[in-house]
């Protein structure tokens, strides 16, 4: 059940940013193509040394995004950019304090779809504050489609059920069957629907 990373780092370091391939999907760009930065769903690191230079139109956006870490060379290059301690990590990082670091920046992420926030493997009404655990396997699916709204059914169950190919697709249903029900009893102005080879989520008509 891997994360999609993308890594906009130096060249030096593209060799140790690769053994966080064994942990999450990742994508590593140079750091030169920062300048095309564009706000996509994944979530995104970013190494900063005294040499970065990013445009002040660039800057804004990156700061004002939460789907960021920032990993700086060292305590000098936090000053310079000003950056939110939350969402930063200073050099010098183990690959394991890293991959910690990133677990638990994702797990603790509130994310939001409608009505209903999921943050720790939580689903959460706000207005009503009503909430229901969800499983290791529920909060990928549902954390999936809150980030990307319509996922290919096949994608799901390598990733989040990790079943192969030839194998039917009964237990992804009944994962998405409890979803369904979970996100029901905390009425959700949405549910889950499965339509061909897609997975996508669906407004519920109100007036119904």
């Amino acid at each position: 059940m891997k994360t999609t990373l993308e890594i906009f780092s130096t060249e030096k370091l593209r060799n140790f940013f690769s053994n966080l391939e064994d942990f999450f999907h990742i994508n590593i760009i140079d750091i030169e193509e920062l300048g095309n930065f564009y706000d996509s769903n994944f979530l995104k690191l970013i190494f900063l040394d005294k040499e970065s230079i990013i445009s002040k139109k660039i800057e804004k956006k990156l700061f004002e995004n939460e789907n960021i870490i920032f990993v700086c060379k060292d305590f000098s290059v936090f000053q310079k950019f000003s950056l939110n301690q939350k969402n930063v990590l200073i050099s010098p990082v183990s690959i394991n304090k890293l991959i910690d670091f990133i677990n638990n920046f994702i797990n603790t992420k509130k994310h939001h779809f409608m009505n209903i926030e999921l943050k720790n493997h939580t689903i959460t009404n706000p207005k009503t504050n009503e909430k229901i655990y969800l499983t290791e396997a529920e909060n990928y699916i549902l954390l999936k489609l809150f980030n990307e709204k319509n996922v290919k059914k096949k994608l799901l169950e390598r990733d989040a059920l990790q079943i192969k190919q030839e194998l039917n697709t009964s237990s992804m249903e009944s994962h998405l069957n409890r979803i369904r029900k979970k996100l029901k009893k905390i009425r959700s102005h949405f549910t889950i629907s499965s339509k061909e080879k897609y997975v996508y989520l669906e407004t519920i008509n109100q007036d119904k």
